[in-house]
Parts: structure tokens; C-alpha cells; sequence
């Protein structure tokens, strides 16, 4: 895990590019969290917020977003939002619980397991170098490291 770590410095947060645009639910913004469900189906989290709610909606396992749409007290879309993003990312530090991870990226739609009995939770995301995120986790879910790394689709291009 400390090369992948070694490629993030090398390659540099700032050469990845994040998807800045509202997304394809755009049009849902002052629509009631109905509409959204209507839509989209039940979040794979719900999550309370100071001023409402976050429905979270992760487009994994192979999806490159997740959408996290803010819903005032009155049940109102505010918001709509790509997390999976390299401003997010670099908010997550060791020591972190799980459930940190997830109030700022959501929830992982693919773990693998390490030999060392840790689990990678891997996030892919919209950039222009065909990366992934990824985040080691210990046994105690907590975060031991992130990183970027290749994603597997690239890996077969680049072979």
C-alpha cells in the first residue's frame, strides 16, 4: 500500500480532474425527496443533516459517481452532488472511522481483502488518468491509508 501511496505524491491530486457539473439529476433541485425516490429508487443512505437530510446514492460497482442530494427540513431538494471528488478525498485521513469515510464519499460498493487482514475500499471516480480511489481500512475500521490507483478497465488497454 506505501508504493500506491508513493504513486498519489508522484502523480499529484492536482492533475486529477474532478467532475464539477450537477450531474444528471440536476432537474431535480426543488423538487420534493419524493421525487427523488420516484426517481431513483430508496438511498443507499439516508443520513441527518443541520439543515434536513443527504440521500446518498452510489452508482457502484463500476459507476464512476455517487450522488448525495441535500433535502431542507421541509423536504425539499436543495442540492445535488458528485462526492466522489479529489477535494473529498483528500479530507480523509488515518485514524478516521468508517462512518466519517461515508458522511463524506458514501458507501463503498467494492472491498477487497488484503493478506494482511486489511479490506480496501475502492472508489472509481470521474478523472482524466483513469485512476480509482481507494482507502485502507484495518480491522477496526479505521482508515489506515488512501491512495489512488489504476483502474481495472485501464489495466487491459494499457496491456
Amino acid at each position: 500500500m506505501k508504493n500506491i501511496h508513493a504513486l498519489v505524491f508522484c502523480l499529484g491530486l492536482g492533475s486529477l480532474v474532478a467532475c464539477t457539473g450537477m450531474g444528471p439529476h440536476a432537474g431535480l433541485i426543488g423538487q420534493d425527496r419524493g421525487a427523488v425516490i420516484a426517481k431513483l429508487g430508496a438511498p443507499a443512505q439516508e443520513r441527518k443533516s443541520a439543515d434536513g437530510a443527504r440521500l446518498v446514492y452510489p452508482n457502484g460497482p463500476l459507476g464512476k459517481g455517487t450522488y448525495v442530494f441535500g433535502v431542507d427540513a421541509k423536504g425539499m431538494v436543495t442540492a445535488v452532488e458528485d462526492v466522489l471528488t479529489p477535494a473529498n478525498f483528500v479530507k480523509i485521513t488515518a485514524g478516521m472511522g468508517a462512518d466519517e469515510v461515508e458522511a463524506l464519499i458514501g458507501p463503498t460498493r467494492s472491498i477487497r481483502s488484503t493478506a494482511q487482514g486489511y479490506k480496501l475500499w475502492m472508489y472509481p471516480f470521474h478523472n482524466s488518468v483513469c485512476q480509482l480511489f481507494m482507502v485502507e481500512m484495518s480491522a477496526e475500521n479505521k482508515v489506515l491509508s488512501t491512495a489512488n490507483a489504476p483502474a481495472p478497465e485501464c489495466e487491459s488497454i494499457s496491456q
